[in-house]
């Protein structure tokens, strides 16, 4: 794990300041143990205890670490915080590794789980500590009375716990402040005299009452309902509580409220098995990627030869259609890993919907029917094609849970989606605040769900408010289509009844210059010439050998070379080549560590960087490394070859 290890070394500061700068986030939970001018001096030494670990440090304890900052006084949500920090900076330190990352990210999660496992126990050790001091001084407390005051007034009635004292039946006789909080009670009176089972849901509360003159006590955690009907978790803590001579006198049970602690784990589990899913669709677009430059690359060159007025001709434009689909299916993954570009296009809303589309048909429920009233001859908008799909993914997912809930007296209804060209008045535009006459596309979300009432619609996009379960939604997703809109310079309107459905109008501002409308053949354009020798290193057989031919009937000499050893070999010195055109991901050496290798050999080396699998920031990171470029697979290669013309030096003519 050394090479990963010196990896993440090399950004010890970087890790620093993030886990300075979540400490900082957290400073009103810690605001009783940790000076805030402290987070400097603590970020840099947990930002050492965490390398150290991963390095295989044996010096480096990660239970007694977790138990030191137990000790230390730091919070739970602060610990959480932390370790979910240092889990993202390996994953983007070691991401980029692919499959090979993955044994390391996993000796990350694990050593960082040791941390919290020793932060946990080194806290219950303190709870228990407390508590069996707790349990001694009450145990005195009942036989004087003055003690007894003492004690509840000093030590239980402060607790941030709920604290009950029951007798051996489960009675209660005293309930402290926060019990009375936790459970939303207005006076003491509305506990004493309950049973304390009433408090503890659950069928296993008699047995566990039962067993504590046997056990001495119990452990646990349950859900509870206050009086307002809120769900909260709590974890609960009974014990008996016996005088100097051992006799039994009663029960105490400290309750602790764990609903945020718990949320807090459920958002680390979700944000990792998001991060594997994201790794997973990354590695299928990169082979789908792969196979599709294959079959566009000949499929291209076939289409170079093929006289436009024959069978063979349309039949390849066929295939073309087919293989458009397939790059069009890879964007669509990319949209959902945050890999696309944010570059602003000429898109058609009705490609949206359809793109869109494909993606819900197979996972909408059956009793919703949804129906596509896209207008022919659409204007096009000038937008980010995956800003614009996230937009409609979120309003449809928005109508798919509002005509599936539960509380609604049947599951089910129609979903439309409608596009159309608008030529507003100011009549019309009245609705829209800031909107101006002129020319629009109008993309309009239909559904026959619940509805909203009349108060929800003045909150709808406001972030957080949401209508839905905490299960079922965070309440951000409106206000993102709302950022979204906004910043393509369009309108939303909303327009709903309660049990009458909803409906989303927005209005997006016509491109200035707009892209021509259905399919258009025209001749394909021969391809760039140049002149020089160039390496070209990819672990697919079929992309060495499209790039070959192309490169070498534009009048290039060709190596290939099938991984990045492989390449080295071939480089010797870098003498004679003019450029090199490296796959980002291969097995064995990656694109990344070869680019280093090539650049030692080399420091003047011109690289173009060939990929089906990258983001706006690693993209950035290799030109910073001293890549020229960036290709995306599936290749186009007219492009292609214009791209490797500017680079190498260009001959006149084309090919």
């Amino acid at each position: 794990m050394s090479g990963a290890s010196d990896l993440l070394r090399a950004s010890e500061q970087d890790l620093a300041a993030r886990l300075t700068a979540q400490l900082r986030e957290t400073v009103f939970e810690n605001r009783y143990f940790l000076n805030p001018r402290r987070f400097p001096e603590l970020g840099t030494e947990l930002a050492s205890l965490f390398l150290g670990l991963f390095s295989g440090d044996a010096t480096a304890d990660p239970l007694a670490r977790g138990r030191q900052l137990a000790n230390d006084g730091v919070g739970e949500k602060t610990i959480l915080g932390l370790v979910s920090t240092f889990r993202r900076f390996a994953r983007e330190g070691l991401g980029a590794r692919s499959a090979e990352a993955a044994p390391e990210l996993a000796a990350a999660d694990a050593l960082t789980d040791l941390v919290v496992h020793g932060y946990m126990k080194g806290r219950e050790e303190m709870l228990l500590k407390d508590q069996e001091q707790l349990r001694r001084a009450l145990s005195t407390a009942l036989d004087s009375q003055s003690q007894e005051l003492l004690v509840k007034n000093h030590a239980i009635d402060t607790s941030i716990n709920g604290i009950t004292l029951t007798d051996l039946d489960g009675t209660v006789k005293w309930a402290n402040a926060s019990f009375l909080s936790l459970w939303g009670l207005g006076a003491a009176h509305e506990a004493v005299g309950r049973n304390v089972m009433e408090f503890w849901s659950g069928t296993d509360a008699r047995r566990i009452l039962e067993d504590l003159p046997r056990t001495g006590g119990w452990r646990g955690e349950f859900e509870a309902g206050r009086k307002d009907g809120g769900i909260f978790s709590v974890e609960v803590s009974a014990s008996l509580i016996r005088n100097e001579e051992g006799r039994t006198l009663g029960i105490m049970t400290s309750f602790m409220d764990i609903t945020e602690r718990k949320r807090l784990q459920a958002q680390v589990l979700q944000a990792q098995k998001m991060d594997a899913l994201g790794q997973l669709a990354g590695g299928i677009t990169h082979d789908f990627n792969n196979l599709l430059t294959a079959v566009s690359g000949y499929l291209q060159l076939l289409l170079i030869d093929a006289p436009r007025d024959t069978q063979m001709h349309q039949d390849l434009m066929q295939i073309k259609a087919a293989v458009d689909r397939g790059t069009g299916l890879t964007r669509q993954l990319r949209l959902f890993t945050r890999q696309a570009s944010g570059n602003r296009q000429s898109v058609s809303l009705n490609d949206v919907a359809r793109e869109t589309w494909e993606i819900f048909k197979r996972t909408f429920p059956p009793e919703i029917t949804v129906q596509l009233e896209l207008a022919p001859s659409l204007w096009s908008i000038d937008a980010d094609p995956n800003q614009i799909s996230q937009v409609l993914v979120n309003l449809c997912v928005n109508a798919r849970d509002a005509m599936t809930d539960t509380s609604s007296e049947s599951a089910g209804g129609m979903l439309t989606v409608e596009t159309a060209n608008v030529e507003t008045t100011e009549e019309r535009i009245g609705r829209y605040v800031t909107a101006r006459p002129g020319r629009y596309v109008m993309l309009r979300v239909r559904d026959t769900g619940v509805g909203m009432p009349p108060e929800m619609l003045d909150r709808l996009f406001i972030p957080f408010v949401t209508t839905k379960s905490a299960r079922r939604g965070t309440g951000l997703g409106l206000a993102v289509v709302y950022g979204i809109v906004t910043s393509h310079h369009g309108f939303i309107d909303v327009q709903s009844v309660a049990g009458k459905g909803t409906v989303f109008e927005i209005l997006f501002p016509m491109a200035p210059q707009q892209k021509a409308t259905g399919p258009v053949e025209s001749a394909v354009p021969p391809l760039a010439r140049g002149h020089g020798r160039i390496l070209i290193v990819d672990d697919e057989q079929q992309v060495r050998e499209i790039m070959s031919r192309v490169l070498e009937s534009c009048g290039y000499e060709v190596l290939a070379a099938e991984d990045g050893r492989d390449a080295l070999a071939r480089f010797a010195d870098g003498a004679g080549i003019d450029l090199v055109i490296l796959d980002m991901m291969m097995p064995g050496m990656g694109g990344r560590e070869c680019l280093a290798r090539l650049r030692q050999k080399s420091p003047g080396v011109r690289v173009l960087v060939t990929t089906g699998y990258t983001s706006d920031g690693s993209a950035q990171e290799l030109l910073r490394e001293g890549a020229l470029g960036i290709v995306e697979k599936p290749l186009d290669l007219k492009g292609f070859a214009e791209r490797v013309q500017k680079i190498v030096g260009a001959d006149t003519g084309a090919c």
